[in-house]
């Protein structure tokens, strides 16, 4: 995992989400989970580029098995170095939001999958728990928006695509 910037509150929080979740699996060895990948896609390529430099090994081969990255920049960074050293769609690689660029990658295999989730959602949940607020409403500390992981196989699916391509017409009248 290459982290993406410090101080970022909510990608911190993805980051901490997947290192707790891989706690459940005790065959897996995470190679790094302090480096940082900056915030640019450029200096993400850097980063994935030095690290994997240190995982090659002498028959040329990666001893990374997967990647996951928290942002949209960072994923497309990293994206960059694996075509780069030939290895994109031999690692297993997962990054977070979404773009044109992203769904591109899932479709051609550089991209396993990347976690979306629906704005519209966190808005509506958002102005709602204001307004709960304001009105002197006990609200939760934390609300989970939710979200999905878009793999190759679900990408198509109606609900995703809602989620990719939202009709703005609907809420920009």
């Amino acid at each position: 995992m290459l982290r993406y910037a410090e101080g970022s509150y909510s990608t911190t929080k993805r980051e901490e989400g997947f290192l707790d979740a891989l706690k459940a699996f005790a065959d897996i060895e995470i190679a790094t989970s302090n480096q940082y990948a900056g915030v640019t896609t450029e200096s993400a390529m850097k980063a994935a580029e030095n690290l994997l430099s240190r995982y090659r090994g002498a028959d040329g081969n990666f001893g990374i098995e997967g990647v996951f990255c928290a942002t949209e920049p960072t994923t497309l960074g990293i994206l960059r170095a694996l075509e780069n050293a030939g290895c994109a769609g031999k690692i297993k690689f997962v990054g977070f939001d979404s773009s044109e660029k992203m769904i591109a990658a899932l479709r051609s295999g550089g991209l396993d999958g990347f976690v979306v989730q629906d704005p519209m959602k966190i808005g509506c949940l958002g102005v709602r728990t204001l307004v709960d607020h304001i009105r002197g409403v006990q609200v939760p500390r934390r609300i989970d928006t939710g979200s999905i992981l878009v793999t190759k196989e679900n990408i198509d699916q109606p609900e995703i695509q809602n989620l990719l391509n939202p009709d703005l017409s609907r809420w920009l009248k």
